[in-house]
């Protein structure tokens, strides 16, 4: 490949590529300051030369310099030369001497630039570095905010089980002062006969036939058929005198008057349910 087509495969090679021209005979610039691949027509070369040089008699030898543009300057890569004959040229029979070689050139690899740290033409060092930091960051804080997660469901479990605890805690508070009080009452019964309390006057005023057959069966002064011979006495009552007769004793029963007298109590009646309830599902 000649030096002519070199040079035309160097200019394609990159658009900020250009090249300069000098006749070395006289030292004179050739052409533009700078020659593109676009300033030569048709990328023919020789042509393009012939035509700078002008009226040429002989063979002209010019020095060709090759340089990228980089910015507000430029490097060089490559230098050549190349003998320019004038159009239809022959050359002399007398003529001996020999013309010197063209030297075979092969273009120069672009050179690869690099961008770091260049911010005109990239990110610089302290970018890249900046970045990196960030990420770095970045990552972290999505670690915490996964742990603060786990933390929060943590903290939100606990509460349940703190809320599940007092609400228990509230129900065996208020059995036990339920139990508290029936042993009050059951201590105070043993001390007085419940024909001579006011709890048995308040269950005679609501069960005068019920327990006026049992205030006789335990004096004596009423027997049992004539009790259960009341016609004011349910079915239910019979029963209910019958369990008392044969299984209370005095005890039991002064404790069953008090607890016929607390009833009208709402928290009484409430809580004396939540004890029946536990113990008959014990």
């Amino acid at each position: 490949m000649s030096n002519i087509q070199n040079t035309i495969q160097y200019l394609k090679g990159n658009e900020n590529r250009y090249i300069t021209i000098v006749n070395q005979e006289n030292n004179a610039q050739v052409g533009k300051a700078m020659i593109y691949l676009a300033d030569i027509p048709n990328e023919n070369l020789e042509s393009y030369l012939q035509n700078a040089l002008g009226q040429i008699t002989k063979p002209t030898l010019v020095w060709v310099e090759m340089r990228t543009k980089n910015g507000n300057s430029s490097k060089k890569d490559h230098t050549t030369k190349i003998e320019v004959s004038p159009a239809n040229y022959v050359e002399p029979q007398t003529q001996t001497a020999a013309i010197p070689q063209q030297q075979a050139y092969a273009p120069a690899p672009a050179p690869q630039q690099s961008y770091l740290g260049n911010p005109s033409m990239g990110l610089g060092v302290a970018e890249l570095v900046g970045m990196h930091v960030k990420g770095e960051k970045l990552e972290i804080v999505k670690e915490q905010l996964v742990e603060l997660k786990e933390d929060y469901k943590q903290l939100k479990h606990d509460h349940r089980l703190l809320e599940s605890n007092h609400r228990d805690a509230l129900t065996k508070l208020s059995t036990a002062e339920a139990q508290k009080e029936i042993a009050v009452m059951l201590v105070k019964s043993e001390n007085k006969s419940i024909f001579d309390s006011e709890s048995f006057k308040s269950l005679m005023d609501k069960a005068p036939e019920m327990l006026g057959a049992i205030a006789a069966m335990k004096g004596g002064g009423m027997p049992m058929q004539a009790a259960l011979g009341s016609p004011n006495i349910s079915e239910t009552h019979r029963q209910f005198i019958d369990h008392v007769a044969e299984n209370l004793n005095e005890v039991q029963i002064n404790f069953l008057g008090s607890v016929m007298h607390y009833m009208e109590n709402e928290n009484f009646a409430s809580e004396l349910k939540l004890l029946i309830q536990k113990y008959a599902h014990g």
